[in-house]
């Protein structure tokens, strides 16, 4: 996939996780937390693509 194409697809996926978290109500409240919806996105694709995401303790 060319650099374009994998930007363009990091965005789509941004795009969609924020107005989720907006549908949802919560946008704001994860946003104050310092919420990176460009990291979830890029782990979104790696799990698309079939790669096995370990799951990380929040940090408190």
């Amino acid at each position: 996939m060319t650099d374009t194409a994998e930007t363009a697809r990091l965005m789509k996926v941004a795009e969609a996780i924020v107005r989720e978290l907006d549908r949802q109500g919560v946008a704001d409240a994860v946003a104050e937390l310092g919420f990176d919806v460009m990291e979830m996105a890029r782990v979104v694709i790696r799990a698309a693509d079939g790669d096995v995401i370990p799951f990380r303790k929040p940090q408190i």
